[in-house]
């Protein structure tokens, strides 16, 4: 009998190691996801521009991931993006069903305004970057009854434009200091929509840094008929959609240490509208996770889904891309860190003695 227990007993053993061996974690792990549901917590409003495209992602990744979870979308805008951040960085599960679909200047927040910084966290390379659905570039626009048709006037003219919160407005800060624009910016106006109805309403003269993305999608009926005028690019590199006579930002400074400063301050264009997971999730559940955006954002199916809802998907990138981009700005030389404190400082400082005139 004892003969005969040895073989049976043997394979109890072999299966249990096999059940504990690697080969038995990533059969579990493929199988995360299924049956489970994935909260994808948005820093906007509904109906903005981060949500539409949050949303749409939210549609169609699952069918990328094996085991087809649910996204469940979740609006918790707040502290501009900032909100979302905290609670990724200080409270979600770290187990891969918290995701985050947040705003592009949260993750260069620590910094532009290093030891003032706000953020919770003070490195975000901490957390793991999804990838973008595109290169955004923002643009600086006016109302037509303003008569402004150019970015030089503003030098000399001051002009009213929207704030979205008290954490934003730094490209609007930016440009004070370095171009030597006269924007005062009146907060705090929150979405996209509302920061138009300020524009219709006669509240405020422009805006500054207001997505291309969104305009197209949502309002480019004012661009066609003349009600805007756009004054400049903000960002990296030029939108090829944009009329070519409307300046990138950074082609209209004088010098090298400018330039870089500006490069500093709009490198979260180039983040578009960035997917985060929160920092400590296992590495294998991210690798996932971005293949299949990458999939995903390479799928006609997807990008006739976007079309549809006239949502830019102009040079994607990818988590890895991500993460180089923001490995690569927080890596500036120091004085062009410096230059980019200060101009935000700068900047800030003539918004507040301009607002007592």
């Amino acid at each position: 009998m004892a003969n005969h227990a040895r073989p049976l007993l043997a394979g109890f053993v072999t299966a249990g190691l096999l059940a504990a061996s690697p080969v038995g974690a990533s059969a579990q792990q493929a199988d995360f996801y299924a049956g489970k549901t994935v909260d994808l917590y948005i820093s906007q409003d509904a109906g903005s521009g981060y949500d539409l495209y949050a949303r749409l992602m939210g549609e169609n990744i699952g069918r990328y991931l094996s085991g087809h979870p649910t996204i469940i979308p979740r609006n918790m805008p707040g502290a501009g993006g900032m909100r979302v951040m905290s609670y990724l960085y200080q409270v979600a599960h770290k187990d891969g069903t918290v995701w985050g679909a947040v705003d592009r200047g949260v993750a260069v927040e620590p910094i532009l305004y290093g030891k003032d910084s706000k953020a919770p966290f003070k490195n975000p390379l901490e957390f793991n970057w999804l990838g973008s659905l595109n290169t955004e570039i923002g643009v600086a626009a006016v109302w037509h009854t303003t008569g402004i048709t150019s970015w030089e006037e503003i030098r000399a003219r001051p002009t009213i434009v929207s704030m979205a919160n008290s954490q934003g407005g730094f490209g609007a800060r930016a440009l004070n200091s370095i171009l030597g624009t006269k924007f005062r910016q009146v907060c705090c106006y929150g979405s996209d929509s509302n920061q138009n109805l300020a524009m219709e309403r006669g509240e405020v003269e422009g805006r500054v840094g207001w997505s291309w993305s969104s305009l197209r999608a949502s309002n480019m009926d004012w661009l066609k008929t003349g009600k805007i005028r756009l004054l400049m690019q903000v960002g990296l590199q030029k939108n090829r959609e944009i009329p070519g006579d409307v300046p990138l930002v950074v082609d209209l400074v004088k010098t090298e240490r400018d330039r870089k400063a500006l490069t500093i301050i709009f490198a979260n264009q180039s983040m578009g509208r960035p997917f985060v997971m929160p920092p400590g999730v296992p590495p294998a559940l991210v690798s996932k996770v971005r293949r299949a955006f990458a999939e995903m954002m390479k799928d006609p199916v997807f990008l006739m889904n976007a079309a549809k809802r006239h949502l830019e998907v102009s040079d994607p990138k990818s988590g890895e891309e991500v993460q180089e981009l923001l490995e690569e700005v927080y890596a500036s030389p120091p004085e062009a860190i410096a230059a980019a404190q200060s101009a935000m400082k700068e900047g800030e400082i003539k918004m507040i003695e301009g607002a007592k005139k």
